[in-house]
């Protein structure tokens, strides 16, 4: 793995470690709004069968409603993942365009059903995630297409360091 790829792979991944700290620590608002427990404490209803107290709020509950109320560092948190993700798959599967394809229509085919779901949600940061999900979707069918047609092949350098 060149250099330029290792810097870009670290980089990506301090920043979704920052981005999720933040994230954990906005979405810290929760506890005190027992309100949206109801609506954004999906895991917590699910685990609990319903709760009445605050200590009982799991960790990804606070993501959730950090994603939907404070968008900004979910979605850096959520490109970073997915840059590290598309990164890793295209380095770790350079050779073998097979597992690469299942991977990547793998991740085509969640982030297309994240983008189904969430798209009619009333709060602006699930919206903005729905559009998130069909844009990685859609670099994953382009990333399949893209592998597979003649002008990108990896005899004319596309996995050979020459994409980054």
């Amino acid at each position: 793995m060149p250099f330029k790829r290792i810097v870009l792979l670290i980089g990506a991944f301090v920043v979704f470690i920052l981005a999720a700290l933040i994230s954990w620590y906005e979405g810290g608002q929760l506890r005190g709004e027992p309100w949206e427990w109801r609506y954004t404490a999906v895991f917590s209803n699910w685990a609990n069968e319903g709760f009445t107290n605050a200590d009982n709020l799991w960790v990804l509950d606070h993501f959730v409603y950090a994603a939907k109320f404070e968008p900004f560092y979910p979605i850096v948190m959520a490109i970073s993942f997915f840059f590290v993700l598309f990164l890793l798959t295209f380095w770790l599967f350079r050779g073998r365009r097979g597992v690469r394809n299942a991977i990547l229509l793998l991740v085509a085919s969640i982030s297309f059903l994240a983008c189904y779901a969430l798209f009619d949600s009333p709060t602006i940061g699930f919206q903005l995630f729905a559009f998130l999900f069909g844009i990685t979707g859609a670099f994953s069918v382009f990333g399949m297409i893209a592998v597979k047609s003649v002008g990108y092949s990896e005899a004319k350098g596309f996995g050979k360091g020459k994409f980054l």
